[in-house]
C-alpha cells in the first residue's frame, strides 16, 4: 500500500517537470542507449561533443583497469569497457551534478552532498569485486545516484526541506525520513527509488536503495545478493562519512565499519587498502570535477585504533552505527563465520542435505541448500558460492549438466565444483572430469573422506582468492602508474605559467582536426594571437610582471571563447585558437571579442594597473588554404599584418583578397 502512495505521489511530482533531470549531452546519450542498433561510433560522435563527460567517461573505465591492459585513452575504448547501460547511468549522474551543484535550498549543503556521492560511487565501485553483488561499473552509478531524492526535495521544496534539515540537526531524536513523509507524502529514500525506475535502472537497483538507510525494513534474506548489494551500500555511506567527518570522529566511526566489512566477507586487510584507494581517488575526482576535497584519514592506521576497542559513537556516526548494526542478522548460522566460504549444496534428499550441512559446518563453512537445478544455478547468481556440491541426480535435471552448464558461464568457472556420485567406477568419473567438476564424492559418503576432499577444495578456493587479491594490487599499482603516466603526459603538453594546452598539443590537435574536416568536409579556422608590446613590458617592470600579464591576458580570452575552441600557447607572447566547425566569418567575429577582452583588461601588479592589446590573425581552410601548414601561415601573416597597421585589430588576408 505505502508503496502504491509513493508511486502516485512521484508521479504527481514529475508532472511538475521541476525534479532534477539530464540535459544537453547527456541527455542525447541516454536517448541513444536506448536505441537497440545504435553504433558505438554515433554514441562516441556524440560524446564528444562534451569534453567534460569525456574526461570523467575515460576516469571511470581506467578504475576498471586490469593489471593486464594498458591505462583506457579514447572514448571508444572506455565504452567498451564500460557498456551501454553504465555509460548511460553515468551520463546521467554527472549531468545532474554538472547542473545542480548550487540551489535554492540554503540548509542544503550541496558541495558536500555531491563530495559525499562521488565518495559513495567509489566506494561502491572498490567493493564490487570482493563482494561480488554487482559489476564495478554499475557499481560507481548507483553508489553516485543512491541519495537522490535529497537533491530532488532540495530542489522541489528548498524552503520547506531546509526547515526539515534545521530541524533535525536541532533536535535530538528526531528522523529525517518522518518528517519528510509528513510534509511531502514520501521521504528521501522513496523518491530515490522512484526516479531510479523511472531511469531504466534494475529493479534489484531501485529496491536496495529504497531501503539501505533502514535495512531492517527490507526483510531481505541473508547472505543473498540484495542484501549485500544493501550492506554495500550501508558501508559505502560509511566510507563517506568517515571521509567527510572531523577527526576527532574518526576512531569511533571506524570499529562499525570493520564489523560489515566482516560481514560481507571483505578481509581487514583489502578492505583497509580499498578505502585508502578511495580516499585518493577522491581527491583525483575532485581535481577533475572542479570541487574542493581535502586529505582524508589513513584507514590503516584507523583500523589499529578501531580494534583496540569501540568508543560511542558520535553524533555523525550515529545514523550509520545504527544502519549497520540493524543490517546484521539477528541470529547466525552456528557454521557462519565472518568471512568463511560459502558452500552451496544441491542434493534431492532432505536427509542427505541435513548430513551434508552437518559435516561441512563442522569445517566451519557457510552452507547454502537448493533442492533442484533450476534453484540451484538461481542461487549460484544470488550467493555466488566459492564451493558447490552438486548430487547426481536432482528433482529435474542430472547433476552433471548443472556443472556443465555452470561451467559455460564466467561466474561458474571461478566455483570450486564437487559431484556426488552413486559409485566410483571409472566410467563416471570419466564423465564427470569431462563436465568440469573439480572433485567427487563416492556414494555413500564417509565424513573423513568428504573432509579430505573438502580441505583439498579449501586449498584450492584460498590459492584463488590469494591470486585475487595479488591481481587485485597488481591492478592498483597499474591504476597509479596510469594516473602518473597521464599526469606527465598532461605536463608534457600543458603551459604551466597559463595552464593552456602547449604548442606541441596545439600541433597535435590541428592535425587531427584537419584530418577529420577533410574526411567529412566540414569548416574549420584558426586564429594567431600576439600580444602587443610584451617585450617592452618585460623590460619595464621585470619578468615576474610579465607573468603576470601573459596569466591574467589568458584568463580574460579563456572567458569569452566558445565552448568548442581550443586555445593554447605557443610562443613567449603568442597563442593559438582551434576554431572546429567554424567558417572565416565567425572565427572573425569570435576573434573580435577576444581582441575587445584584452583590451578592456585591467592587469593588476600590486604596483601600477597595466593595459595590453592584441593582435589577431584569421585564417579558414579553403582552396587557398590547401594544407595545415597554409592554414597557420595564413593566419601568422595576418597576425603579422594587423601590427603592421598598428596593432590592437583583428586581420584576414583572405577576406581581404575576396573584397570584404
Amino acid at each position: 500500500m505505502q508503496n502504491l502512495i509513493d508511486i502516485k505521489r512521484f508521479e504527481q511530482l514529475k508532472g511538475t517537470g521541476e525534479l532534477p533531470s539530464p540535459r544537453g549531452v547527456a541527455l542525447a546519450i541516454i536517448r541513444m542507449t536506448q536505441v537497440e542498433d545504435v553504433s558505438m561510433g554515433e554514441l562516441a560522435r556524440v560524446i564528444r561533443g562534451d569534453p567534460a563527460f569525456v574526461g570523467r567517461l575515460i576516469k571511470a573505465a581506467n578504475g576498471l583497469v586490469g593489471h593486464e591492459r594498458r591505462a583506457v585513452v579514447s572514448v571508444h575504448e572506455a565504452l567498451m569497457m564500460l557498456g551501454l547501460p553504465a555509460v548511460r547511468t553515468m551520463a546521467l549522474g554527472f549531468s545532474l551534478l554538472s547542473n545542480y551543484r548550487k540551489g535554492a535550498c540554503t540548509a542544503f549543503d550541496y558541495t558536500r552532498y555531491w563530495s559525499s556521492s562521488l565518495l559513495m560511487a567509489l566506494a561502491m565501485q572498490a567493493l564490487a569485486r570482493p563482494v561480488r553483488a554487482m559489476a564495478a561499473d554499475e557499481a560507481f552509478s548507483v553508489g553516485l545516484l543512491a541519495r537522490i531524492g535529497e537533491l530532488a526535495l532540495a530542489t522541489l521544496y528548498p524552503v520547506e526541506f531546509g526547515r526539515i534539515l534545521t530541524a533535525v540537526r536541532h533536535s535530538a531524536g528526531v528522523r529525517q525520513a518522518d518528517l519528510e513523509r509528513e510534509a511531502f507524502a514520501l521521504d528521501h529514500c522513496a523518491l530515490s527509488a522512484a526516479m531510479l525506475a523511472d531511469w531504466g535502472l534494475p529493479e534489484i537497483v531501485i529496491r536496495a536503495v529504497r531501503h539501505f538507510e533502514q535495512p531492517a525494513t527490507a526483510r531481505l534474506r541473508e547472505n543473498s545478493r540484495e542484501h549485500a548489494l544493501v550492506q554495500s551500500l550501508v558501508l559505502s555511506r560509511a566510507v563517506a562519512q568517515i571521509c567527510l567527518a572531523e577527526e576527532s570522529e574518526h576512531a569511533a566511526l571506524m570499529p562499525a565499519m570493520l564489523r560489515l566489512a566482516a560481514r560481507l566477507g571483505v578481509s581487514r586487510e583489502h578492505f583497509v587498502a580499498a578505502c585508502d584507494r578511495v580516499a585518493s581517488d577522491w581527491v583525483e575526482w575532485g581535481r577533475l570535477l572542479q570541487f574542493e576535497t581535502h586529505a582524508a584519514p589513513r584507514f590503516e592506521m584507523l583500523a589499529g585504533l578501531g580494534e583496540q576497542g569501540e568508543t560511542a559513537a558520535p553524533a555523525a556516526g550515529a545514523e550509520f552505527a545504527q544502519a549497520a548494526d540493524a543490517s546484521a542478522p539477528a541470529a547466525p548460522d552456528a557454521g557462519a563465520q565472518p568471512g568463511s566460504l560459502r558452500v552451496l549444496v544441491l542434493a534431492a534428499d532432505v536427509a542427505e542435505r541435513q548430513r551434508l550441512r552437518q559435516a561441512l559446518e563442522q569445517d566451519r563453512l557457510t552452507v547454502f541448500e537448493a533442492d533442484s537445478g533450476s534453484q540451484g544455478i538461481e542461487a549460484v547468481v544470488d550467493l555466488q558460492p566459492h564451493m558447490l556440491l552438486v548430487d547426481w541426480q536432482l528433482q529435474d535435471i542430472a547433476g552433471i549438466d548443472v556443472i556443465r552448464s555452470l561451467r559455460e558461464t564466467r561466474l561458474g568457472r571461478t566455483i570450486y565444483m564437487l559431484l556426488l556420485i552413486p559409485s566410483e567406477d571409472d566410467f563416471l568419473l570419466e564423465k564427470v572430469l569431462d563436465a568440469g567438476a573439480d572433485d567427487f564424492v563416492a556414494r555413500p559418503f564417509r565424513p573423513v573422506l568428504l573432509a579430505s576432499r573438502l580441505r583439498a577444495a579449501r586449498r584450492m578456493v584460498g590459492m584463488q582468492l590469494e591470486l585475487e587479491r595479488e591481481r587485485e594490487e597488481i591492478r592498483r599499482f597499474a591504476a597509479e602508474l596510469a594516473i602518473s603516466n597521464r599526469r606527465l603526459e598532461e605536463v608534457a603538453m600543458t603551459d604551466a605559467l597559463t595552464g593552456f594546452p602547449n604548442r606541441r598539443y596545439a600541433l597535435d590537435r590541428l592535425q587531427q582536426e584537419w584530418i577529420a574536416v577533410t574526411r567529412n568536409l566540414r569548416p574549420l579556422s584558426a586564429m594567431i594571437i600576439d600580444l602587443d608590446g610584451l617585450k617592452q613590458l618585460n623590460d619595464a617592470h621585470g619578468h615576474d610582471v610579465g607573468d603576470m600579464v601573459l596569466r591574467q591576458c589568458a584568463d580574460a580570452l579563456r572567458g569569452v571563447l566558445r565552448a568548442q575552441d581550443v586555445i593554447c600557447r605557443t610562443g613567449g607572447d603568442e597563442f593559438l585558437v582551434i576554431c572546429p566547425d567554424t567558417d572565416l566569418g565567425a572565427a572573425c567575429h569570435c576573434a573580435e571579442r577576444l581582441r575587445a577582452a584584452a583590451e578592456a583588461l585591467r592587469i593588476e601588479t600590486g604596483g601600477p594597473q597595466l593595459r595590453i592589446t592584441v593582435s589577431i590573425g584569421v585564417a579558414a581552410r579553403d582552396g587557398r588554404t590547401g594544407s595545415l601548414d597554409a592554414l597557420i601561415k595564413c593566419a601568422d601573416r595576418g597576425s603579422y599584418l594587423s601590427k603592421q597597421r598598428g596593432r590592437n585589430r583583428v586581420s584576414a588576408l583572405q577576406r581581404e583578397a575576396d573584397g570584404d
